[in-house]
């Protein structure tokens, strides 16, 4: 390993023996006037990953950039990325899993310059596009170029993708509790001390396959894990924004109920609950907003009327989300 570097890239991987050399590749193409390291924590793949690994590793010439370290026992994701996190110990660092991959040798240079030269900013990241099992092609820019660049608290959540992210180094140990969007909440986390800086730049590749984590659920346990999300942001997020959070919630709560009935029940009852934790948080203008669309959600409609719920979400998003978008 290089002695003292400035950018610690963390890389968990599961399973990835199909693509993780790409992944590592990827971090050791890197042009930097600086020192980095990569650090890959596997979380005891059942795979030959950590084969895949070490041959890598045994050829390369930067392979003294790289601790590779295979737990004995299945973490868990949430176990595994925050003991990989701890084991960052550079003034910045960098995400990438081992099923994607980053493209733009400069990627790593031109965010941390960023970082360096804008203390106000606490998180960088970058546009991406999406290719298969294959590298086939199947999204080629996933943000779209109209899309602002700097972002608050106050504009959360919003898409970062997690394999550009370039930070300044906390401690993350007790940071955010372990819910299915641990990047969500990371950024809000984030948040509380700087800004957040997109890119445009297209610098890396999200694949989409079978073992992915994300792409193996149905949508409406997807959007189940979304409301779980926003649920556990709501211990972190400023009190301003309880309602902001709630709009959202009505708005999967309402995109669940024309999917799955009983998955749709349970997450209504979730939502309540944490509504009659905060209603005293909450304003009477407030509270006026989510009887409203807790009326709207208990009224039966057609699950085929598109009309109805385009109305619905409109709806919810001039009640509870518009006025957190100004800057």
């Amino acid at each position: 390993m290089k002695s003292n570097p400035l950018v610690s890239v963390c890389m968990i991987t599961y399973g990835h023996e199909a693509f993780i050399n790409k992944a590592i590749e990827g971090i050791l193409m890197q042009q930097t006037s600086f020192n980095f390291e990569l650090i890959i924590a596997d979380d005891c793949s059942p795979d030959n990953t950590e084969a895949v690994v070490n041959k890598l590793l045994s050829e390369h010439s930067k392979a003294n950039q790289v601790t590779y370290i295979r737990h004995k026992e299945n973490l868990g994701m949430y176990e595994n990325f925050l003991f990989a996190l701890n084991a960052c110990e550079s003034t910045y660092i960098a995400l990438c899993e081992g099923d994607d991959y980053w493209t733009d040798p400069k990627k790593l240079q031109r965010q941390v310059d960023f970082l360096e030269a804008n203390l106000d900013y606490e998180v960088c990241f970058t546009n991406i596009k999406v290719v298969d099992t294959d590298d086939k092609l199947v999204k080629k820019q996933l943000i779209p170029s109209h899309r602002k660049t700097t972002f608050k608290q106050r504009h959360l959540p919003t898409w970062a993708p997690t394999l550009t992210r370039v930070f300044r180094n906390r401690d993350f140990s007790k940071a955010f509790p372990n819910v299915p969007g641990l990047d969500t909440i990371m950024l809000l986390y984030q948040s509380k001390y700087g800004k957040l800086r997109l890119m445009h730049d297209i610098t890396g590749a999200y694949r989409l396959h079978e073992g992915g984590i994300y792409s193996a659920q149905t949508t409406a346990k997807q959007k189940q894990d979304v409301i779980a999300t926003f649920l556990a942001c709501m211990t972190l997020a400023d009190r301003f924004l309880y309602l902001k959070y709630f709009g959202l919630m009505f708005k999967k709560l309402f995109e669940i109920k024309s999917m799955d009935n009983s998955i749709f029940k349970e997450n209504r009852l979730v939502v309540l609950r944490a509504y009659h934790n905060y209603k005293a948080e909450l304003s009477g203008s407030a509270r006026f907003k989510v009887l409203l669309i807790r009326l709207i959600l208990a009224f039966p409609y057609p699950k085929s009327s598109k009309r109805l719920n385009n109305v619905f979400l409109r709806l919810v998003d001039k009640l509870f989300i518009y006025d957190y978008l100004e800057d």
